[in-house]
């Protein structure tokens, strides 16, 4: 059509006068080419065989005669025919439909919507006869979408024969257009009212007798029918429903909703059960990811009053879970359509799976990934730095989710490879590590950091024997605190460790040694990989000296390690896909050739240039000094004694002062290429292709059937927050009175700060006590 809007600046076709002054201020949903029909056991209408178009009008310049230009539109065949448009009075006990035959009704109707800004108009070619008995029913007309990105594009309606029904059967056409009656928000009951299944009924029962807080008994239950009433014998309230002919809707027969008794909130959490429970958080989860089943108990006593046990909750919040992504052990049995489609939907990715055969069951043990985007963006825009790392998954089998990650030219995390593993050891570390080798082979000054996992050592050796391996130095010093304690020996380690200078490393070792022998010769036998700046290589443009980047995409990550293999799987692909296009966005934005970060950093130490003295050599040659110490600096080169610009890639402050000294105007020749705005665009080019649903995937007949991994586990529920350990910082209790740490407030023998209420918190101990 040639008045179709596609975005939400309205670009206007010449053709219809209708939309030329559309502002976004009421919103008309028009229904035409269908026909009113009798529900199938229902004197409800229902509006079959139709299309919808969007409106968005302003109601100031827009009138009935607008809407009768649209209406004729779609009907060009047609020019004399008879067209009745009618729209739902939503004050209306009853359905009833109210006819557009004059201006004043038009009106009435947009007063009638002004809250919601939006009503739902039916065109149709005979005359309905409007009266109210006849149409007697609380339900709506049908069933309305509230897509709020709905578009004013033509397209067929939920009630058209060709989007959801495809059916000559007279039987099925008087049933189209019925909907179920539960509602989370607002349940209701009342007869008629259809429910998909008994399970759903039983839910439905008890989020009402929850909201309207009265408690029943159930009289009789089976397979095909539930009667109940309430738990005051005296009390008329009754509800009976059964199976109807379908054998699996279950529909309310009889009904009294009526309460002769006194109801005061007496259901308490007899009713909130299990099944319940996972009902009512399922959407709280959806929107808001893994929930503690203690942040759940709360939200339940502030949303409905309920106070629920603490393990009613958790399965509760599991059942939940199961009902949202399926069985944990049925999670395996699509891997391999997702390897399909991943390598489908991103052409020359690389996907691993690796199968564990006990028997005649083969089951699952490992699976990797790496999309093309990531590695091609590594090799091609990104710094030859890969930290590894490992964190435990929190579903109901235990393994651990591992990842290869790098940084791009503005220091962010850039996802290179991730899997899942059945542990952390020698056989699965190389297992990954050679796939991820068939991804990016060894590219030139390559470097892997790692936090010295169980058995990645030796993984790491096996598969990349002659690359720069460095250790994380937070966790050395952890390893270091168990054997020699003190501030002394912290603060050597980690001068060393910063030191770009090699001489000064070995003088501060020296004093260690001086101190302890025995600390040297334990870092000599237990931690033999490269820790320290001055002996890093000068390749890889990179001084970090922990593996904070890897724990940076644990933490990304975090919030959906509770899910399946393979939802966790797709939602990590699923991120990196959004954080592609975010960064290709956001260096539209950026000017001039080199990344903010490495702007931020010349700005910065190009301050306080006049105290260093240099002294010229040649053009690209000179001596600087400060405050007695001298360094040597050579520009075409990129080179200076103390080391920091061959390893990080970046200007030291000496050589910033020598080439403030040349009064040089461009400062971007003497950063590395790494640091460029179009290093950064080669990293994130590609695209990380979209997939549909499961529903959609291409299944892949197998033999074999693929089982749950085999794993220990340990008694108990498993543990979802890491060890932490002792030496880590603590968040210390301070005190209400004093204000003073180590200490509560009930043994605080201090003098009350200014403004402390000490007769506030007597009257709340005696509140406790009673």
């Amino acid at each position: 059509m040639g008045d179709e809007i596609d975005t939400p600046t309205w670009e206007i076709s010449v053709h219809s006068p209708i939309i030329e002054q559309v502002i976004s201020k009421y919103k008309l949903k028009l229904k035409y080419g269908g026909f009113f029909r009798l529900a199938r056991n229902s004197c409800r209408q229902v509006y079959c065989f139709g299309s919808t178009k969007s409106l968005y009008i302003d109601t100031c310049s827009y009138g009935l005669n607008h809407l009768l230009e649209e209406v004729k539109k779609h009907y060009p065949s047609q020019s004399d025919i008879v067209l009745s448009i009618v729209f739902v009075d939503k004050h209306a006990k009853e359905q009833c439909f109210i006819e557009l035959d004059n201006d004043e009704r038009f009106m009435v109707m947009l007063s009638m919507y002004n809250e919601e800004k939006e009503v739902t108009i039916y065109v149709t070619t005979e005359k309905l006869r409007y009266n109210c008995k006849l149409f007697s029913c609380q339900d709506q007309v049908i069933d309305e979408s509230d897509d709020e990105n709905e578009t004013d594009s033509i397209c067929l309606s939920q009630e058209s024969y060709h989007s959801l029904h495809s059916s000559d059967n007279e039987y099925e056409l008087l049933n189209y257009g019925e909907t179920y009656a539960y509602s989370k928000i607002n349940p209701f009951m009342k007869v008629n009212s259809k429910f998909p299944s008994a399970v759903s009924f039983r839910r439905a029962l008890n989020h009402y007798a929850l909201t309207n807080e009265f408690e029943y008994v159930i009289e009789k239950s089976d397979l095909t029918r539930l009667t109940a009433c309430c738990d005051d014998k005296k009390c008329k309230w009754r509800i009976h429903a059964s199976l109807t002919q379908d054998g699996v809707t279950f529909e309310v027969k009889k009904f009294v909703d009526t309460h002769s008794c006194t109801r005061s909130n007496k259901c308490g959490n007899k009713h909130a059960t299990q099944g319940w429970i996972a009902d009512v958080v399922t959407d709280k989860l959806k929107s808001e990811g893994d929930v503690s089943p203690a942040d759940l108990k709360k939200w339940l006593m502030h949303s409905y009053n309920v106070e629920v046990p603490y393990m009613r909750v958790f399965r509760g919040r599991e059942q939940a879970y199961t009902d949202m992504y399926g069985k944990w052990d049925d999670s395996y049995l699509n891997i391999y359509d997702f390897k399909q489609e991943i390598e489908k939907r991103n052409p020359g990715s690389i996907v691993e799976i690796d199968l564990q055969t006990v028997g005649d069951k083969k089951h699952f043990l490992r699976f990797f990934i790496s999309l093309t985007a990531c590695y091609k963006g590594f090799l091609a825009g990104c710094r030859p730095y890969i930290g590894l790392d490992a964190c435990h998954l929190k579903g109901k089998f235990n393994g651990v989710l591992a990842a290869a990650t790098s940084i791009d030219g503005n220091n962010g995390m850039f996802p290179v490879a991730y899997g899942v593993l059945e542990s952390e050891n020698t056989k699965s570390w190389t297992w990954f590590l050679k796939s991820l080798e068939k991804a990016i082979g060894t590219p030139n000054g390559l470097v892997i950091s790692s936090d010295m996992q169980k058995g990645l050592e030796v993984a790491i050796t096996q598969v990349y024997p002659d690359i720069e391996h460095r250790e994380c130095l937070r966790h050395l010093c952890s390893n270091f605190k168990k054997h020699y304690r003190g501030d002394f020996f912290m603060s050597k380690l980690w001068e060393a460790a910063n030191t770009y200078s090699v001489s000064k490393h070995d003088r501060l070792l020296n004093e260690i040694a001086t101190v302890s022998k025995d600390a040297i010769l334990y870092l000599n036998e237990n931690h033999k990989k490269i820790w320290s700046r001055s002996k890093f290589g000068t390749l890889v443009k990179c001084d970090y000296i922990t593996n904070n980047i890897s724990e940076t995409f644990n933490s990304w990550v975090g919030d959906i390690r509770y899910k399946p293999v393979l939802d966790l799987l797709d939602a990590i692909r699923e991120k990196l896909m959004e954080r592609f296009d975010k960064k290709r966005s956001k260096v539209k934005k950026w000017k001039g050739p080199l990344v903010p970060k490495a702007k931020n950093y010349l700005k910065t130490i190009t301050k306080n240039l006049g105290e260093f003295q240099v002294c010229r050599s040649s053009d690209n040659k000179a001596e600087v000094n400060y405050k007695g110490s001298r360094w040597d600096v050579i520009l075409d080169e990129k080179k200076c004694s103390c080391k920091k610009w061959q390893v990080t890639g970046l200007p030291c402050v000496h050589a910033a002062a020598f080439i403030a000294f040349t009064r040089e105007p461009s400062w971007d020749k003497y950063v590395d290429t790494y640091f460029t705005v179009d290093k950064f665009k080669e990293a994130y080019a590609l695209e990380i292709g979209p997939m549909p649903g499961k529903d959609q995937w291409v299944h892949i007949e197998t033999v074999d059937k693929i089982y749950p991994p085999i794993i220990k586990r340990p008694p108990g529920r498993p543990k979802k927050n890491r060890i932490v350990p002792r030496d880590e910082p603590k968040k210390r209790h301070r005190c209400p009175r004093c204000g003073m740490y180590g200490h509560h407030q009930r043994t605080c023998k201090n003098p009350a700060h200014q403004g402390f209420d000490e007769t506030s918190t007597s009257k709340k101990k005696e509140h406790k006590r009673s």
